[in-house]
């Protein structure tokens, strides 16, 4: 498929409990395309890549990233380059490095930015860039240090083929600014997620792009300053009292609203 103008997309980890089977994936990606979305990040979904493709193509949806897990993306660059090159998308993300990791730990660091130089290379020698997503935990300090592990790791990664993921939702949980890291990472994002949350019944939980307490407005600034490709949408579980498929329209509804194509 042709790569479209939008800059929206939406993960299908949103709509992983309706994406198992082959046919619960042609269903939701023809509901995903009635929407109005053109683009996907393709995560949390169990189905070899020619078959996600088959219905990408049949309802004309661009695959702008993927998610993949630490031993993959620290094993045979082969492996990812086929499913992205089948996918027709060059660009993937380590989800999360995995509850074992220890994200305050130095030499765990550099260790995961050694593997991240190298695979990055590998990868950029086919087209594809390597990023990493970021939850709140990466905003706690490295032992020792003043800094925390994003940017520590950010750090040991700059000047080579590494690139960030960022997530607006969890720099904002993890006590950062959205706004202050995308202009620090600025040429470093190509896809950034878009999540929100609001304070129900006491508690955080995530909602709609726009139904929540992010200061949109600067992010979406922010990003068209520094030439942020691809926005996509990501809400882990649904609000209470309200089906995730009328949440992602709900987002996608907003982001239009405000001038966002």
């Amino acid at each position: 498929m042709q790569i479209p103008d939008s800059k929206i997309a939406v993960t299908l980890y949103n709509l992983r409990e309706y994406c198992k089977t082959e046919s619960d994936l042609a269903s939701t990606l023809e509901k995903v395309a009635g929407m109005g979305y053109k683009c996907v990040q393709v995560s949390g979904v169990p189905l070899p890549a020619d078959v996600i493709r088959k219905y990408l193509d049949a309802n004309e949806l661009f695959c702008c990233a993927t998610h993949e897990n630490l031993a993959t993306i620290s094993g045979d660059p082969k492996v990812i380059i086929d499913k992205l090159q089948t996918l027709g998308c060059d660009f993937t993300a380590l989800g999360s490095p995995g509850g074992d990791f220890d994200l305050t730990s130095m030499e765990s660091v550099q260790n995961l930015a050694d593997i991240f130089k190298r695979q990055g290379d590998a990868l950029a020698e086919a087209g594809i860039k390597l990023a990493y997503h970021n939850h709140a935990a990466e905003f706690a300090k490295i032992a020792g240090s003043k800094k925390t592990m994003l940017e520590t790791f950010m750090d040991l990664t700059a000047g080579h083929n590494v690139y960030s993921e960022l997530d607006v939702h969890w720099v904002t949980r993890g006590g950062g600014s959205p706004v202050a890291w995308i202009k620090k990472l600025a040429g470093r994002i190509t896809v950034i997620h878009f999540k929100d949350f609001v304070i129900h019944e006491k508690q955080p939980v995530f909602c709609e792009i726009g139904e929540g307490n992010l200061d949109w407005p600067e992010i979406l600034k922010a990003c068209e300053e520094t030439n942020v490709r691809w926005y996509s949408i990501e809400q882990d579980r649904e609000f209470p009292g309200r089906n995730i498929f009328d949440s992602i329209k709900i987002s996608i509804d907003n982001l239009k609203s405000w001038g966002v194509k």
